[in-house]
């Protein structure tokens, strides 16, 4: 039978220690971020939503934007630029 004080630092253990995101959630909060960029600086908002998650595919797992998403760069890479989200790579492509 475990002590009340080593049962009371297991908790105080599981309680510091930081829960780990998954990288999925880590990446729908950047979309989200960059989503409510985008917004500020003008882009409607399924477009910019569009664009927030294009970005993200983009610069964190290298994929290169579609047909659609280079259409929407090229219209809004202004937009992209006021919002600090441009990639000189992925604005030249579309």
């Amino acid at each position: 039978m475990q002590s009340t004080a080593a049962v009371l630092s297991q908790r105080e253990l599981q309680q510091s220690v930081p829960k780990r995101t998954t990288k999925r959630a880590k990446l729908k909060r950047i979309v989200a971020r960059y989503w409510q960029k985008l917004m500020r600086v003008g882009v409607p908002q399924d477009h910019a939503r569009e664009i927030a998650i294009a970005v993200v595919r983009y610069s964190h797992l290298d994929c290169r934007p579609s047909f659609k998403e280079k259409r929407l760069i090229g219209r809004y890479c202004q937009h992209l630029c006021a919002a600090g989200l441009w990639h000189l790579e992925m604005l030249l492509g579309s």
